[in-house]
């Protein structure tokens, strides 16, 4: 054979990979798998928003992030989530910070929206980009770097 070396090719590359490196299939084989058959939208398909917190919605004031925590009010690591989310916002201004729990348990059809497949389940909804960051949150520095990353300014204690 010369110089020539022979090389397995399991496909001919004119014609489209069929295995689960592509790409395109894997996210078909996973938008099978989780049931998701549509785009994302940003509002839910029944024309209603998701509910909020009154803790912190401050109405005239623009947020520079609005977060939702997806929970199921039974779970304790749920609870942890939620307790870590609060302790980390004691440090930042709240008018800037729109956050709001949504129980799965009680309205499951608005995970639907992010596609929300485990709880706890923190998701950036805005501005910019979604993020989604599953689990109970014991690692503040993540939201910290989220919030940070936003704009959100940290308060002032000598105030």
């Amino acid at each position: 054979m010369g110089e020539t070396e022979f090389v397995y090719w399991p496909q001919s590359p004119d014609e489209p990979a069929e295995t689960r490196d592509d790409i395109d299939a894997f996210l078909g084989y996973m938008r099978e798998l989780t049931g998701e058959t549509r785009r994302r939208t940003r509002a839910p398909a029944s024309g209603t928003s998701l509910p909020r917190g009154p803790a912190h919605d401050r109405s005239g004031a623009t947020p520079k992030i609005e977060i939702v925590l997806y929970m199921s009010t039974a779970s304790e690591k749920s609870q942890k989530a939620l307790r870590a989310i609060q302790n980390v916002l004691e440090n930042y201004v709240a008018a800037q910070v729109k956050f709001s729990t949504c129980d799965l348990a009680r309205c499951p059809e608005n995970g639907e929206e992010d596609s929300i497949v485990f709880t706890p389940t923190l998701v950036k909804q805005g501005p910019g980009p979604r993020t989604s960051i599953i689990g109970n949150l014991e690692q503040e520095d993540i939201l910290k770097d989220l919030l940070d990353a936003s704009g959100v300014d940290r308060r002032r204690w000598d105030d």
